[in-house]
């Protein structure tokens, strides 16, 4: 690894990701930390609590079984299922809420539970899918052979549960830490208080920095918590060991269990998918009495009103998903390869840190290190969303490739070295290659998440001029067609890449190694 390189990363990746939150602690005051004892705070870490738990419930209840289907057995369409699935991830969780609130009147804890545990099922579904892929086809003809088909179902659970667990992980980590979802269940009816909700009020109502950060610390330590067992399961090889001589194991046949396979599988993408966007394109229809024009009147509008809400959302999130992958390649191949174990453990943890906290801390805390004397221009210009999204977002490409750096064989860059190429040379043309599917699935998510990016970006004036502010800013305050239209934009252009991807490239997109 190239020194100057890799300190080069650190120190952006400790500006960018780590500043926004260090910057706090020193504006905590012992009457702050004193509000730690309140009730208020541990009957809201309560409600959070059980928020995460019930999504995390509904993604594994929907996102195992979903991945059985779509991954090892013979259901019709199984690869298109697949790629459906992972829809909701790209598609911000307010228009989920958007919509489900028309079917159903839920509102409060069930109806954002709902909401959020269909927004987030892709995670365990993608990473049970994967460990459903590496089972040995030679363990499952073992066990088949020694116990029948019961057992050869079971063999390869040891594999698959850790890694729909880990799904789950990061399911309930993105509940815990939403705001939009919450605040809009609940903009009628009984309201559900959530910690997200409760930092932002103590910033934007009371404009107590230090008070936010006391608010958050319970959850952040609860969400380390949680995320540091998928590090655990990674290290063990629990989501990606493939021993020497690996058969892919056969499809299964479902026999009469076909039919109520298929069903659950379209009921699921019904719920997540096609319920969600028809509606959108139903109300940018015009509802009952839409025509053609008034469909084509919709998107005109949206592309006149907020075309250029749209490109700097485009440019915001592409310019941070570049720098976002690249921190990632530097620092996810230091944490694997970096000479002592202990510095790459903590390398680890650390870049966890912008997940765990809730997104809108991530946002004050950016507010309060760039809007200083000397800084205020690069706060106050277009910089500023990059700098915001690239800090709160690269933690997913720095995690996604340390994973995939984990998976090659050392050997081939040992191999390099010997023969005179340098550690700048040996990343970019000896690593960087055989990974390009982990590279790229990086720099999708980094794209997707940042165009979907509410909770930090509202709080940033430059980062109020993105599509998914003006799309808030209408649900609230006028809904219309024009609404609807823009908000079917903003989900194409998130899917965009990825489509790209999948249409022109022979690589698979590879979120796990």
């Amino acid at each position: 690894m190239s020194r100057p390189l890799l300190i080069l990363a650190l120190g952006v990746f400790a500006v960018l990701c780590l500043g926004p939150l260090g910057i706090m602690l020193p504006r905590v005051t012992p009457a702050d930390l004193a509000s730690l004892g309140d009730s208020r705070t541990w009957n809201l870490l309560g409600r959070t609590i059980g928020l995460g738990a019930g999504v995390s419930a509904i993604a594994l209840l929907l996102g195992l079984p979903f991945a059985f289907f779509v991954t090892r057995t013979d259901v019709p369409g199984a690869g298109l299922l697949r790629l459906l699935g992972v829809i909701p991830l790209f598609m911000p969780a307010l228009l989920m809420a958007m919509t489900w609130t028309v079917f159903v009147d839920w509102r409060g804890a069930p109806g954002t539970i709902w909401i959020l545990g269909l927004s987030y099922f892709p995670l365990v579904a993608v990473f049970a899918g994967r460990a459903f892929e590496r089972i040995d086809g030679r363990l499952e003809d073992a066990a088949l052979l020694a116990g029948g088909r019961w057992a050869q179902l079971r063999s390869g659970l040891p594999l698959v549960y850790p890694a729909a667990l880990a799904g789950a992980a990061l399911a309930f980590t993105f509940a815990v830490n939403d705001f939009a979802v919450p605040d809009y269940v609940s903009s009628v009816g009984p309201k559900f208080n959530v910690y997200a909700d409760e930092i932002f009020a103590n910033w934007n109502n009371w404009k107590r920095p230090g008070l936010a950060v006391v608010t958050a610390l319970p959850l952040i330590a609860l969400t380390v918590c949680t995320l540091l067992p998928v590090l655990r399961l990674r290290r063990r090889g629990a989501l990606a060991s493939i021993a020497s001589g690996f058969r892919d194991p056969e499809t299964l046949k479902l026999g009469v269990w076909r039919f109520p396979a298929i069903v659950f599988c379209l009921a699921v993408l019904s719920a997540s998918v096609f319920l969600p966007l028809g509606r959108l394109f139903y109300e940018a229809w015009g509802a009952a009495d839409g025509t053609l024009d008034t469909l084509r009147g919709a998107f005109a509008s949206a592309f006149d009103l907020a075309r250029d809400d749209l490109a700097r959302s485009l440019r915001f999130a592409t310019i941070a998903a570049t720098a976002a992958t690249f921190l990632g390649l530097v620092l996810g191949h230091a944490i694997e390869r970096v000479r002592r174990r202990r510095l790459g453990t903590v390398l680890e943890i650390a870049a966890l840190l912008p997940i765990a906290a809730p997104a809108t801390l991530f946002g004050i805390g950016a507010i309060v290190m760039w809007s200083r004397p000397g800084l205020s221009g690069i706060y106050a210009s277009e910089a500023m969303p990059v700098i915001l999204f690239t800090g709160r977002l690269a933690a997913f490409a720095v995690l996604i490739l340390s994973g995939a750096v984990a998976s090659l064989d050392v050997r081939l860059e040992e191999s390099a070295a010997l023969a005179g190429a340098g550690p700048i040379k040996r990343l970019f043309q000896i690593v960087a290659p055989p990974l390009v599917g982990a590279l790229a699935a990086s720099w999708t998510l980094v794209f997707a998440f940042a165009l979907r990016e509410l909770d930090a970006g509202i709080l940033v004036p430059e980062a109020n001029r993105t599509a998914i502010i003006r799309v808030f800013n209408g649900v609230h305050f006028g809904r219309d067609e024009y609404v609807a239209a823009l908000s079917l934009l903003l989900v194409f252009a998130s899917l965009l890449p990825a489509l790209f991807w999948i249409c022109f490239s022979r690589k698979r997109l590879e979120v796990l190694p």
